[in-house]
């Protein structure tokens, strides 16, 4: 029995034991390896063909004697050679019935998951998974300020639980911890919901793809796990430089009594209300260009204090922060909000909930709104108000068919007659970007590269209700 080469009850132990995998993959350890179809995939079949246990979704660990979870999740080499994290993490199932009577500390999502065995392995499209490398196996159980978050993050999935809002949840309520779509499309595998006869989208816990680079990130700046990643002094200094952040909150002492990471950071902003740009330049001791492409970015850094590039929170959280600019005299936005490239040759093999733009839009948004001045000049704009906000999941639902018609097109070939912001009252597609760019198409061919844009007009409607104008 392959159990008698490791010691059940010692993490360290099924630890070393699952070493025997870095570098290599399940099936060169094991030739027998398969996945099994609809049983949670690599990890899985790691548990059944390594660890020699039969999978189970009961709400304990995986190795409860000593109180490990394992994970398996994907890498996804990056532009400059690194890797980082492919998709989020997905935990375990959410019992809504059950979790209604839970306190954080008996939360299925506690008790579960509060140590991690993380196995990372390289993702290569077109390749069976029990084929892939595991670059990375390491253990995590969470920082003091992330559980911090992480606990306001389940409260707040809680709170809709038991306000019989079940079937509201999305992965944009919160910051590190989501509720995410599990099993099938949306509309399949619905499960009751306390305080609620509505029938609610089957959802499980998970950290955030954010989250996951954050974890693998300091891993590339741990001394004993750089040697698993065969990273260099030299390209050390180099990822340090490109991936350097910042904390807002240096310590949980900074929070007042039951104040939330997003209550923080509005307590913080708000006294910079009805300041112009060129006060806040003053008064922060900063240089900030309004022409900049992230000049709401730097205004939010500039009053929370942060001097470098990153804000390790929004990081975390795969925050998207936006500048939106009303006019001077009037309650009217003139631009739309666009988005990166439309990836043609992606979107044709993707699904809704795994696609870009799904995970775009069930993201965190951070908008900054501006006021013009009367004058025209950038540095009198005046700061009106910064709110967090996500896509409700009614919302997602009407963005969700621009995106199925927009893949249909890519698939047919047809580049120039996708939705306009006329025929849709959410979001559309059209250009944006340097004149003479191209992009590839699935059909081998170069064409004019598309954004998907959110609608002026609906971010105005946004933006007057978060603001009760």
């Amino acid at each position: 029995m392959k159990r008698k080469e490791y010691d059940i009850t010692s993490a360290q132990s099924i630890v070393n034991y699952g070493m025997k995998l870095l570098g290599h993959s399940l099936r060169e350890l094991h030739p027998e390896a398969k996945i099994f179809n609809g049983k949670g995939g690599l990890g899985t079949s790691v548990e059944f063909f390594h660890y020699d246990y039969n999978p189970n979704s009961e709400s304990r660990p995986d190795f409860p004697e000593a109180g490990l979870e394992l994970k398996c999740t994907p890498l996804k080499l990056l532009a400059d050679k690194s890797m980082g994290s492919k998709e989020r993490l997905v935990l375990n199932i959410i019992n809504f019935i059950e979790e209604a009577d839970k306190t954080f500390e008996t939360s299925s999502f506690w008790n579960k998951n509060k140590f991690l065995l993380l196995m990372f392995y390289l993702h290569e499209s077109g390749v069976d998974p029990v084929d892939m490398l595991f670059k990375l196996i390491r253990t995590w159980k969470f920082p003091k300020e992330d559980l911090k978050i992480i606990r306001d993050d389940w409260s707040k999935i809680h709170s809709m639980i038991l306000n019989g809002k079940a079937d509201e949840l999305t992965e944009g309520l919160t910051f590190y911890l989501a509720a995410c779509m599990k099993g099938g499309k949306a509309g399949e595998n619905m499960r009751k919901q306390p305080f609620s006869e509505r029938l609610a989208q089957q959802r499980a816990y998970s950290l955030k793809s954010g989250y996951i680079n954050k974890i693998i990130l300091s891993s590339y700046l741990d001394t004993n796990l750089r040697q698993q990643l065969n990273i260099s002094s030299k390209r050390l200094v180099s990822l340090q430089k490109k991936y350097s952040s910042e904390n807002i909150v240096k310590s949980i002492k900074a929070y007042k009594r039951d104040e939330t990471f997003e209550e923080l950071i509005e307590r913080r902003i708000k006294p910079y209300y009805g300041k112009t740009v060129a006060h806040i330049i003053k008064k922060r001791g900063v240089e900030l260009n309004p022409s900049s492409k992230d000049f709401s970015y730097h205004v939010c850094r500039a009053i929370l204090g942060v001097k470098s590039k990153k804000i390790q929170e929004f990081e975390n959280a795969g925050v998207s922060l936006k500048t939106i600019t009303l006019e001077a005299n009037r309650t009217y936005i003139k631009q739309s909000m666009s988005f990166p490239y439309i990836k043609f040759v992606d979107i044709v093999n993707q699904k809704w909930e795994d696609s870009d733009w799904y995970n775009l839009l069930t993201s965190k948004f951070l908008f900054v709104v501006f006021r013009k001045s009367s004058d025209g000049v950038k540095n009198h704009m005046k700061l009106e108000k910064v709110f967090f906000w996500n896509m409700p999941r009614t919302d997602l639902a009407i963005a969700e068919d621009l995106w199925y018609d927009t893949k249909l097109k890519v698939i047919k070939g047809e580049y120039d007659n996708f939705i306009t912001t006329k025929s849709h009252p959410i979001c559309h597609v059209r250009p944006h970007g340097t004149k003479g760019q191209t992009v590839e198409t699935p059909q081998g061919i170069r064409v004019q590269p598309k954004c998907f844009w959110l609608n002026n007009d609906y971010i105005l409607d946004v933006v007057k209700k978060m603001m009760r104008l």
